[in-house]
């Protein structure tokens, strides 16, 4: 719907208005027509014990809810989350935003925060910053509720299905996703976890609708992001299998059925890649281009080669200690260390895996348990060998919690005892680290308005006392080049220019290119930058710079870093500068 309404430039505030009300309209209708019936004899509690289970759970939402309603601060949120949709509503239209690729990445997520910007700016600014950061955070209760849903479906007593819940609300990782207002990576594992519990109900019952699940769920989250291609070929492949199992009559006529599941989910997701297409030359653009060309200002073949290069610097270098991911990623992961996963899970999922390997060897679990074992431990498998971010795996964690769960109850009905202790426990600890988090970005200050929102900023990001700067001083005319200063396009309110992702891209190839700072300088005043802001302490530094080429001789590189210097502080005004940026007005 918002693809569309963006391709004939309807982002309004009148335009989310209409459409929130037929939604209301919709939601009140489906409530209406819904029975809820009493739970049947094989979802009744055969222990009605009460845990710290959902306690657990409302200190995970209530610690998010409260930082997505903050001023937003997150990289990517700041990169193409959330500034892509102001820049669209200001434009009230799906935009290409010049240099900023991700403009032609699949954005169905972030389409749900728009209208609530579009909406909130109705009142103030704030309120749709606000505003936004809520839908975008909706996606976390739904994902608990979808993993407490799917275990009570399977026969899971309340309290396991509780603690199993409660394993995925305690992930450090997912309370900063979800506190990050604008990352999409929990709105993915909802629409996987629906996935993969279409295709595990598909196996005890080949009924249409399970079909019909598995197509809608899939589809939507090819709309999120192309990593979700993997999810989808592995739910075909399970409903595949279970093809596999029938007779040879039932195969002809039900194969058909799922290669058309596997259609409708491209078909619904596909909106987004024909508008990349049609607009770059390649449906997977920026990836690939070394084997599907494809042309944008401001990306090319080497920049799409760095790219593939880039995602190789997460966890560690060392193969030997790669075979040791699941522990490391659990207990050593650290948040935005790239070699450190960029986050950690914590060390409940150990425990539980654990559990699910003593409920199979005993043969205790169901088919649709092992389904959802299978399929979780073959997406961290696929992400341990990809791009070992960890917001990426998050996709796992729903169905692995839900056979985690089943595992645990499994073994407690033999007498196993001390289970709930052993889940709980590692939960507490991993639910300590998120509030640790929590307390150390102080992001109720602010929502609480005890601290002002430029206040909040300038103590989460380094960089915010030079953008406000920009902001406040600079003519209204004035083009800022931002180089390495994370391509926070968000709060910026000037014109700008940034190279995505390798923010120093240009400056080096200018370098190469120009004999002399004046050189660089001319280059930069023909593209219609009167300003810099640079990160310097990084760039200049001989043993970090991306200046610096290894298979050069020293007194290049030198020479290299010393025409760098001189072009940012010879001949330009400094108006601000510290050990780590600077920003300076080029002469005219």
């Amino acid at each position: 719907m918002w693809f569309l309404l963006g391709l004939a430039g309807l982002y309004t505030t009148l335009t989310a208005v209409l459409v929130l009300t037929v939604g209301i309209a919709l939601g009140t209708q489906a409530l209406l027509r819904c029975r809820v019936a009493a739970p049947s004899a094989s979802v009744a509690d055969s222990d009605g014990r009460v845990t710290l289970a959902p306690s657990m759970i409302v200190v995970a939402l209530v610690t998010a809810f409260t930082a997505a309603l903050a001023p937003p601060t997150a990289k990517d949120a700041l990169q193409y989350h959330i500034a892509l949709p102001q820049a669209f509503a200001e434009a009230t239209a799906l935009v290409a935003i010049p240099y900023n690729i991700a403009s032609y990445f699949p954005l169905g997520v972030e389409m749900h925060g728009l209208w609530a910007m579009l909406i909130g700016r109705g009142l103030d600014a704030r309120v749709g910053e606000a505003a936004f950061g809520t839908v975008i955070f909706a996606f976390f209760p739904i994902l608990l509720a979808v993993v407490y849903g799917w275990a009570r479906q399977l026969a899971v007593p309340r309290p396991w299905a509780f603690a199993g819940t409660a394993i995925v609300a305690s992930v450090p990782t997912v309370y900063d996703v979800a506190a990050a207002s604008g990352y999409v990576d929990l709105a993915l594992a909802v629409y996987v976890a629906l996935g993969v519990e279409a295709a595990a109900s598909w196996w005890r019952r080949p009924a249409a609708q399970h079909l019909v699940n598995a197509a809608l769920s899939m589809g939507f989250a090819l709309a999120v992001k192309l990593l979700a291609l993997f999810s989808l070929l592995l739910v075909v492949m399970l409903l595949l299998l279970r093809v596999l199992t029938l007779t040879s009559g039932e195969r002809r006529r039900l194969a058909g059925r799922v290669v058309a599941v596997f259609a409708a989910a491209v078909a619904l997701g596909a909106p987004w890649y024909v508008r990349t297409w049609a607009a770059t030359g390649s449906p997977i653009f920026p990836f690939f281009l070394d084997w599907w060309p494809a042309s944008v200002e401001g990306w090319d073949v080497e920049r799409s080669l760095m790219l593939s290069a880039f995602n190789t610097q997460y966890g560690p270098a060392n193969p030997v200690l790669s075979l040791l991911t699941p522990v490391l990623v659990s207990l050593t992961g650290w948040r935005e260390v790239a070699s450190l996963y960029e986050g950690v899970l914590g060390p409940t999922f150990l425990v539980g895996i654990l559990l699910m390997i003593w409920a199979l060897r005993r043969r205790l679990l169901d088919a649709e348990f092992v389904i959802a074992a299978a399929a979780g431990v073959a997406i961290v498998e696929w992400w341990a060998l990809t791009a070992p971010i960890l917001r990426y795996v998050l996709p796992a964690l729903g169905p692995l919690a839900v056979a985690i769960a089943g595992a645990a109850a499994s073994l407690s009905r033999i007498g196993v005892p001390r289970l709930m202790l052993a889940l709980m426990a590692p939960t507490a600890a991993s639910l300590l680290v998120a509030l640790s988090w929590f307390v150390a970005d102080a992001p109720m200050l602010p929502v609480l308005g005890s601290e002002p929102r430029a206040e909040y900023l300038g103590r989460r990001l380094d960089y915010y006392p030079y953008y406000r700067l920009v902001n406040e001083t600079l003519p209204a005319d004035a083009r800022v080049w931002l180089i390495n200063m994370r391509r926070d396009t968000y709060h910026l309110q000037r014109p700008y220019f940034s190279d995505y992702l390798f923010e120093d891209y240009t400056l080096r190839r200018w370098v190469r290119t120009s004999a002399s700072p004046a050189a660089v300088r001319a280059k930069a005043r023909e593209a219609g930058i009167t300003h810099i802001l640079v990160r310097h302490d990084v760039l200049l530094d001989y043993n970090q710079s991306s200046l610096v080429d290894e298979a050069r001789p020293r007194a290049e590189n030198l020479a290299r870093l010393s025409l760098v210097r001189s072009f940012f502080i010879d001949g330009t005004t400094i108006l601000r500068a510290d050990a780590k940026f600077l920003l300076a007005a080029l002469p005219r």
